[in-house]
């Protein structure tokens, strides 16, 4: 079989990534690793809705881990961290609902997607020498739907997270559990602009509706993932009850049990040569899609 000059390069180039990246075997973790990855996730369009949809998309998978900022995924600004609290501005967003694709939402307005920016508090609630570790951590974020027509950005209102999480090393860092539990509170706002029906949309079938402020349901997930070599990947797993919620009266509200599962997979081909020390085991973001991707 005749190899040609460009099969001889890419092979060298591979050849000399894997050299690099089996050097390192000073403690610590790379200051940058750079790579390309893919993420998969089926879930409903919006909580509590009867459609459900798969999206798939490939994303540059970055990861940073400087003192005041990182990136894993998701984007993090450290406002302040030791061994067992970590104070950090993070964004999270949702993707655009397009009502044409749902029976309860026929005939209104798309929701355009949202970013979510604010505030949280970790806290490690086990003894920081155990090799599985329980932190707790509250957030509180605000919403922006964003127009991506002319990138108009209109406030949405806030909304307030719970959450407990256990993550447990199997087989070192190849393989990783995390099992999460959290509620959600939000204002009327918030809700609203996923659950309001404005009586310009009303029918009989589906009578005017305006959301108060209050529980926003209760979540139990359960994640797995790992690094080998080169390669990062997880898999999770979400329950979402939104019974008793403030917005149960809804008819936008479809279900009160949603399911959602994830994976991501990628291939990390460079990485800095300064390494640093992590100051703690804060969760990571495996129950998130990457913020990059939409």
């Amino acid at each position: 079989m005749r190899v040609t000059p460009i099969a001889r390069i890419l092979s060298l180039m591979g050849l000399c990534a894997a050299a690099a990246w089996a050097v390192a075997d000073e403690p610590g973790l790379p200051l940058w690793e750079v790579g390309i990855g893919a993420a998969a996730y089926h879930q409903p369009n919006y909580p509590g809705s009867d459609v459900r949809s798969t999206t798939a998309f490939p994303f540059p998978y970055v990861i940073y881990r400087g003192d005041f900022f990182r990136i894993d995924r998701n984007l993090q600004g450290i406002l302040y961290e030791t061994q067992r609290l970590k104070v950090d501005f993070s964004a999270g967003a949702t993707s655009l609902v397009e009502s044409d694709k749902s029976d309860a939402r026929a005939g209104m307005s798309d929701l355009d997607p949202t970013i979510e920016v604010g505030p949280a508090v970790s806290l490690l609630l086990s003894d920081p020498d155990r090799p599985d570790n329980l932190w707790g951590r509250l957030a509180v974020r605000k919403a922006y739907s964003v127009d991506t027509g002319d990138w108009d950005f209109t406030p949405q209102g806030w909304i307030f997270d719970a959450k407990l999480r256990y993550q447990r090393p199997l087989i070192g860092e190849t393989l990783r559990l995390s099992t999460e539990i959290g509620a959600s509170f939000a204002d009327s706002d918030y809700l609203g602009y996923f659950y309001d029906v404005p009586s310009r949309y009303s029918t009989p079938e589906r009578p005017a509706f305006g959301s108060g402020s209050g529980y926003a349901g209760a979540r139990l997930g359960l994640g797995l993932n790992g690094a080998l070599g080169q390669w990062r990947w997880s898999v999770y797993g979400a329950y979402l009850n939104l019974g008793g919620a403030a917005f149960t009266g809804s008819p936008l509200l479809e279900s009160r049990h949603d399911f959602s599962v994830g994976a991501t997979l990628a291939w990390m081909f460079w990485r800095s040569e300064r390494r640093v020390l992590p100051k703690n085991t804060s969760p990571g973001s495996e129950f998130d899609a990457p913020l990059i991707g939409f």
